[in-house]
């Protein structure tokens, strides 16, 4: 008797974005994220808890190539690892790739985010494909994206 497979087929990439309007200025807003994102779990505590460089990255500027660990959690739980595959400085963006994940990389076969940063906005998008049609969609890493964003424009916005 022939056995019946079911043969996955791979999802389609798809893109979601959200969008931060932004009170600070943009190019500090940029510059955290390019040169200084240890300062997340300081900025933004209920949503970053650390941030470590790994695999021989020894600064936290980002170049293409380099590699660090974020833990949303205390207890180290949900993490992932990211690499920064692309920078554009004229264009104030960042891309990162999602290289390892307890949770994400369970769900989705690939993950890259872009942070891209204008006057008076902040957005990232992220492209994903997911493992099978029933996985949902990365909403609450974009609503964290999001809420990281608004804790970092408060940080940055002057006080009066």
């Amino acid at each position: 008797m022939a056995q019946i497979q079911r043969k996955e087929v791979p999802t389609q990439t798809q893109r979601k974005q959200v969008e931060t309007p932004l009170h600070c200025s943009h190019s500090l807003f940029y510059e955290v994220f390019r040169s200084e994102p240890n300062l997340l779990p300081t900025v933004s505590p209920c949503h970053v808890k650390e941030i470590k460089l790994v695999d021989g990255t020894d600064s936290w500027e980002a170049k293409v190539g380099s590699r660090k660990v974020v833990h949303f959690d205390e207890g180290g739980h949900e993490h992932f690892k990211d690499e920064v595959v692309a920078i554009d400085r004229q264009a104030n963006k960042i891309t990162y790739k999602v290289l390892e994940g307890n949770l994400m990389m369970h769900l989705y076969n690939s993950l890259v985010a872009t942070l891209e940063v204008k006057p008076a906005t902040a957005k990232w998008t992220v492209e994903f494909q997911k493992k099978h049609k029933l996985i949902p969609d990365p909403d609450i890493y974009l609503h964290r994206l999001g809420s990281v964003n608004k804790d970092l424009d408060r940080y940055l916005t002057p006080k009066e």
